[in-house]
């Protein structure tokens, strides 16, 4: 059975800046990855700003939703992996405003890493069932991902409940809502933007992702791997 993987997400706190949240979110990756060696991931925010509305996704994300300023990935989210996430909550509390937590299973429809990572996580349409919406998301809307992202890599991250729910109790933290996460991997941002700037991915695959995404409802960043380590 293919083996499930979490992301942690992170907001920093509105009083601390960057550089004291990235400080306590890699003391803990250095301790988890004494646990757990070649599995930990922290990705960082890398887009310059002012540069996302002028792309496709811009719109994605409505009314109360705030993007994640980091992520903490673990692969393979496995019993050694809870035993080290346990208490993960309280040891970051110091350092993050909040965070969430979702365990997933990865499909890799384009393999590979980069340096820059897309972040596209999405809620499913409302009258869809996850099952359907992971489906329709694999089997049919990943044919524009094979077509239109190539040479980049893409990769469909599906939202496991009851995985989840696992990842919660290990950790102390709410479960994310999120239904699905889209990873695209960069080698550079002008990359990214132009990628994304495209009219065929600004109009044709957007429109696909009409039939099972509830873009008022999802987050789209990226995030930067230079300083981490990219998944084992």
């Amino acid at each position: 059975m293919t083996e499930s993987e979490i992301d942690v997400l992170l907001w920093r706190p509105k009083d601390a800046d960057d550089a004291a949240m990235r400080a306590g979110v890699l003391a803990e990756v250095e301790r988890l990855q004494a646990a757990l060696p070649g599995h930990v991931c922290a990705f960082t925010p890398g887009c310059p700003a002012g540069s996302m509305p002028s792309l496709a996704h811009a719109e994605a994300g409505g009314p109360g939703l705030s993007r994640p300023d980091a992520l903490l990935h673990i692969r393979p989210f496995d019993a050694a992996a809870e035993q080290a996430l346990a208490g993960l909550g309280d040891r970051l509390a110091r350092s993050v405003e909040r965070a969430e937590v979702f365990a997933c299973i990865r499909h890799s429809v384009l393999p590979g890493y980069d340096t820059i990572r897309l972040f596209f996580g999405f809620q499913r349409l409302e009258h869809q069932t996850r099952e359907a919406c992971h489906d329709y998301w694999l089997n049919v809307h990943a044919d524009f991902g094979r077509r239109l992202i190539p040479p980049y890599s893409y990769h469909q991250l599906h939202v496991q409940a009851e995985a989840t729910a696992r990842a919660a109790a290990a950790t102390g933290l709410p479960a994310s809502v999120l239904d699905g996460v889209a990873e695209v991997y960069f080698p550079d941002i002008p990359a990214f933007i132009a990628q994304l700037s495209r009219p065929d991915v600004a109009s044709e695959a957007l429109e696909d992702e009409r039939n099972f995404i509830d873009h008022a409802r999802s987050l789209f960043w990226i995030y930067d791997m230079r300083a981490e380590q990219e998944p084992a």
